[in-house]
């Protein structure tokens, strides 16, 4: 076993958030799993690199992408969905490309909720396999809507009642998907016919989906943006609410009990508000009326202790597969009111207990893959250091991104 020790830097600690001084790791280069992990210098070893005092967390989790999208910043260019065998070639390049953006951004793991003809299930399978550089990714295959609801056009399977979920849950199962996705409300990117308060799957619908994938272990999420959307998602059982943008005291009772986590992807909305004189009318004066409450509800949900993971929706207008998740960390701070431990924690444990694979990700821990990266500052006291352009990436013990030259290596 060949192992090598990484030592003298301030290391993110998951229970607080906070980092603490004068760490040391040791990692199996075959495995990629830290085997020891302490204060000090630690052993000495024949391989070892000197992190410089520099800053120490778990690679960034995001669970919010739709990987096939083809995002260039340029409103109306943006494609999500297919529509063709060409078109799916093309979503297939595509994701494979935003995979790679994203690893060498510091994205480590990615769960997707939501991609046309369950092209990320593959790219996920590859990826283990070694085929597709990129984060290790949750896959949901396509999501789930009413006949012409939310995401129906991009991709989306539509089911209408309980008898048609429980078959297209099943099937998506079969075909390998590892989280199912349910549009329970309109949006605001979708078009003018539907907005973010209009209820579009049932309660009964949902928890026929639920129950169905929590029977295989399976997790489920829901796209719910308004009141009674986020409710009726709880309601039904899903561990995951999706945007949430109209957050009420009951629905924070609801998500406390059941342990249910919000995806904020503020940057979202926050893109397209930005860009007023490039999207259509309607768009921007749907996310301007919500933004605010946005705000509020993740602000309200935070300080209330719900449980919060990160998530960008990557493949919306304007909101790609670069740094987007670091200003999406730095906009949960900013808008959200949270603080920067409670951001840092939605971005690696928090996450890794959403998706069910805190045992694996999410820490620097003994028995955890060594999916890293190394900043210069401190993020709590600036989120905007995670978005550094030179941070080391490693993935499983391995260099993504790495200044080897700026480093003591004995």
């Amino acid at each position: 076993m060949t192992e090598t020790k990484y030592y003298n830097f301030n290391g993110f600690n998951s229970k607080t958030g906070n980092f603490d001084p004068q760490c040391y790791a040791i990692v199996d280069d075959e495995t990629g799993r830290y085997t020891e992990v302490g204060h000090g210098e630690g052993p000495k070893l024949g391989q070892s690199v000197d992190v410089g005092e520099k800053y120490m967390m778990p690679g960034i989790i995001n669970t919010h992408i739709h990987v096939d999208s083809d995002v260039n910043y340029e409103f109306g260019k943006t494609k999500f969905g297919v529509d063709n065998e060409n078109e799916h070639v093309r979503a297939v390049i595509v994701a494979t490309h935003n995979m790679k953006t994203m690893l060498r951004h510091g994205v480590t793991v990615v769960r997707n909720v939501g991609t046309s003809r369950m092209t990320d299930i593959e790219i996920a399978r590859m990826q283990r396999e070694g085929s597709v550089e990129g984060p290790m990714m949750i896959a949901s295959g396509a999501a789930f809507s009413m006949t012409g609801g939310h995401g129906s056009g991009g991709g989306g399977i539509e089911v209408d009642g309980v008898d048609e979920v429980r078959k297209a849950v099943r099937q998506a199962m079969k075909e390998g998907a590892q989280i199912i996705k349910f549009m329970v409300t309109g949006g605001v990117s979708a078009g003018d016919f539907e907005n973010p308060n209009q209820v579009q799957l049932n309660e009964d619908e949902v928890r026929a989906g639920v129950i169905e994938a929590h029977k295989k272990g399976i997790k489920v999420a829901a796209h719910a943006q308004g009141a009674e959307g986020i409710k009726i998602a709880i309601r039904a059982g899903v561990d995951s609410v999706e945007h949430a943008f109209h957050i009420d005291d009951e629905a924070i009772d609801m998500m406390k009990v059941n342990g249910t986590f919000v995806v904020p992807t503020m940057i979202a909305m926050k893109r397209i508000i930005d860009r007023p004189e490039e999207v259509p009318a309607w768009m921007i004066e749907r996310a301007t009326t919500h933004w605010q409450a946005h705000q509020k509800s993740v602000a309200r949900a935070a300080m209330a202790g719900v449980n919060i993971a990160m998530g960008t929706d990557a493949g919306t207008p304007f909101n790609g597969f670069a740094n987007e998740s670091a200003v999406e960390m730095d906009m949960m701070v900013e808008f959200g009111h949270m603080t920067p431990q409670q951001v840092l924690q939605s971005a690696t444990i928090n996450a890794a207990k959403l998706m069910g694979i805190s045992d694996n990700y999410g820490m620097i821990a003994v028995g955890q893959y060594a999916d890293f990266i190394v900043i210069q500052e401190n993020p709590n006291d600036n989120m905007k250091a995670i978005q550094e352009k030179d941070k080391w990436v490693f993935q499983h013990g391995q260099p993504v991104v790495f200044h080897q030259e700026e480093n003591i290596i004995s």
